[in-house]
């Protein structure tokens, strides 16, 4: 189950990395794939939730609702930015959300 954990937690910082990466607010440009790792990072954040109330560990469910709350409307901007043709106005806000929601973690 510890590794289970481990690799479920490495595979969530990498998809917030990827969607980070992906998004470039400068240009106004939203990469193939960054609906994709930001889906990835709220599954694999879904099921690390679940694990930790499996085990018992104190998880705080505001922190949780929020960061649920921001990565729904990342994943939305993001498929709604794959449908448009450049220059994609969404490419700011997505990565304003997927920026906060890594803070969150970090620092709450």
């Amino acid at each position: 189950m510890t590794i289970l954990f481990k690799v479920l937690i490495a595979l969530h910082v990498l998809s917030w990395l990827g969607a980070l990466v992906l998004t470039d607010p400068i240009g106004q440009k939203v990469r193939n794939g960054a609906s994709h790792a930001i889906g990835g990072a709220f599954l694999t954040g879904l099921l690390l939730v679940g694990l930790a109330e499996m085990r018992d560990f104190d998880v705080n469910h505001i922190k949780v609702g929020i960061k649920l709350v921001f990565a729904l409307i990342a994943m939305a901007l993001a498929l709604k930015a794959a449908k448009q043709e450049a220059p994609q106005s969404l490419a700011r806000p997505i990565f304003v959300l997927v920026v906060a929601n890594i803070l969150i973690a970090i620092l709450w």
